[in-house]
């Protein structure tokens, strides 16, 4: 079967400025063309899968043949290292194994409670009429959260502190030699790619001596680090080296800061623009918390809520595109694939296809109702991915999102500013870039940021 080929590249560049421009229009054009079809990133060609049979065929009945890898992956791996997200074949089977059991539900308890005083934090933070960036305050929390639940007790070491102030740097840094991987333009002293340096080699080193701190304790603190320094290979015994700890660590930080960051940054962006939805949530929030910070607990009760992050995570999903790499000639769908391809395929353009969806671009929790989810198919909508390498963070993403919507809405209303709405930005991840909100206390004894 011929595979389509997009037109309109430009010799050397192929489709990359088409890509980088507009890179959203660009993935729903390509999807209207066919199941698979072929565009250029310079002179190389790549393969776009278009249909949630065929991306199920690529992350799960035929994942032996696509392996994890692509530009984008390539050009994050010596900076994240040999962590989950990066490495590949046997190697990434033995760490998911070992990572595993630190993200069951048995530890998500102690998880959401760390989740809970974050955000109860954040909240008697915020005052009558403030003007927030909501995507600083968002990456704030995101990044407590995830220091908090890995590093219990860090004497002597503000981990958290260097985290804020070190880790959105290089995570913007990274999306640039993703974006551009071209070597010589960061080894440029520009003030950027200083500043960069900087933060990367300050993450480093914290991270490092925090591990080293753990090593010479050599006690259970009952945390993520400490469960990651107790794992053990069952076939084999052997646990993790430093260095692949460290590779570990970084990346939990890397994909776990900005996908929950842009989750809930989105959530506030609809509830402001859609006083309905609001109105239900604050309704479903008061008569469920009552004013209290939420648990974990909650999570199944907040029915509404979880709707509407199901629905936020369709329109604006964080991984808006992910690559595989074939590792030999493939079958797919009729098409032909030749061993060593680029392998696309976007959770935004599937969530986005009117003939999976009716109305794609409209938010409407009450499409996942139980009534009417059952007419969604599973693998239309792949937020985390899917199959072996689906994202092992889920659950503890899916908690904190819930905890830190229920209590700041039960708490606060973020009001849009007028005439400034802000952009679409899909970069690393999918968020709404320059979103600033004025705070609005629902109670009147939160007036002073008090609970």
């Amino acid at each position: 079967m011929p595979t389509p080929t997009m037109s309109g590249g430009v010799p050397l560049l192929g489709h990359a400025v088409m890509f980088a421009l507009r890179p959203l229009k660009f993935l729903e054009s390509a999807r209207d063309r066919g199941d698979v079809v072929v565009f250029r990133l310079g002179t190389k060609p790549a393969y776009l899968v278009n249909t949630p049979e065929l991306v199920r065929e690529v992350l799960v009945t035929q994942y032996h043949a696509f392996a994890k890898g692509g530009s984008l992956f390539e050009a994050a791996a010596p900076l994240l290292g040999n962590g989950l997200l990066s490495s590949k074949g046997t190697f990434h089977r033995r760490q998911r194994r070992l990572m595993q059991p630190a993200f069951h539900h048995a530890h998500l308890a102690s998880y959401a409670t760390t989740m809970a005083d974050v955000v109860a934090t954040l909240s008697t933070s915020w005052r009558q009429g403030q003007i927030l960036d909501v995507n600083h305050e968002m990456t704030a929390l995101t990044i407590a959260v995830l220091s908090k639940c890995l590093f219990s007790k860090t004497p002597g070491l503000d981990v958290v502190a260097t985290f804020q102030e070190s880790l959105p740097t290089v995570l913007k840094g990274i999306f640039k030699r993703v974006a551009l991987p071209i070597t010589w333009p960061h080894r440029i002293p520009t003030p950027e790619n200083r500043r960069y340096q900087a933060a990367l080699r300050h993450l480093n080193d914290t991270i490092d001596q925090v591990i080293t701190d753990y090593r010479a304790q050599d006690t259970d603190r009952g945390d993520l680090l400490s469960m990651l320094f107790l794992a053990r290979d069952e076939e084999t015994g052997e646990s993790m080296s430093d260095q692949q700890i460290h590779d570990e660590v970084l990346t939990i930080m890397a994909a776990g800061v900005d996908t929950t960051m842009g989750t809930l940054s989105w959530a506030f962006y609809v509830l402001g623009a859609r006083p309905d939805i609001e109105k239900r949530i604050h309704a479903e929030v008061d008569d469920i918390l009552d004013g209290r910070t939420a648990g974990l607990d909650d999570i199944p009760r907040l029915h509404y809520l979880g709707r509407v992050i199901q629905e936020v995570l369709r329109v604006y999903p964080p991984a808006w595109i992910l690559t595989r790499r074939t590792v030999t000639d493939v079958d797919l769908g009729g098409h032909h694939l030749p061993a060593g391809a680029d392998v696309f395929f976007s959770p935004y353009a599937l969530h986005h296809d009117p003939r999976l969806f009716t109305e794609p671009d409209t938010i409407d929790p009450d499409r996942w109702l139980p009534t009417q989810a059952n007419d969604i198919r599973r693998d239309t909508c792949i937020p985390f991915g899917s199959g072996a390498r689906k994202c092992i963070g889920e659950s503890f993403a899916t908690a904190e999102t819930t905890i830190a919507l229920a209590t700041l809405t039960s708490h606060w209303r973020l009001r849009p500013i007028p005439h400034r709405p802000p952009q679409p930005a899909a970069h690393a991840t999918y968020f709404p870039a320059n979103l600033t909100m004025t705070a609005e206390p629902r109670h009147q004894n939160h007036t002073n940021g008090q609970t």
